[in-house]
């Protein structure tokens, strides 16, 4: 039974040490992959024209699928969520 104490303790001091490791990493590398493959920090950054809005926002495959609207017309952009950067756009004039 102390055996089993003495384990138990052990582990709880591994899994403190293991988690204070974790978070002094991501404080010094924002970007870095956290265990279990969940990123911190932000992906992308998208700047927008004046006066669009994101009409809609999905994602599939490491990838963002955003469909923006803008004075100039329709335009659905696509971001790898992996480097954030811009690997695709599709721009809509408006009908005349």
């Amino acid at each position: 039974m102390s055996t089993l104490l003495v384990l138990a303790l052990l582990g709880t001091i591994w899994g403190f040490i293991r988690q204070a490791h974790v978070f002094l990493a991501a404080r010094e590398h924002p970007r870095a992959t956290a265990p279990g493959g969940v990123q911190t920090g932000a992906a992308a950054t998208v700047i927008l024209a004046p006066g669009a809005r994101i009409l809609s926002a999905t994602t599939d495959s490491g990838k963002l699928v955003l469909h923006v609207a803008t004075p100039q017309g329709s335009e659905v952009e696509i971001i790898d969520l992996a480097t954030g950067r811009l690997t695709g756009q599709v721009k809509t004039q408006p009908a005349p």
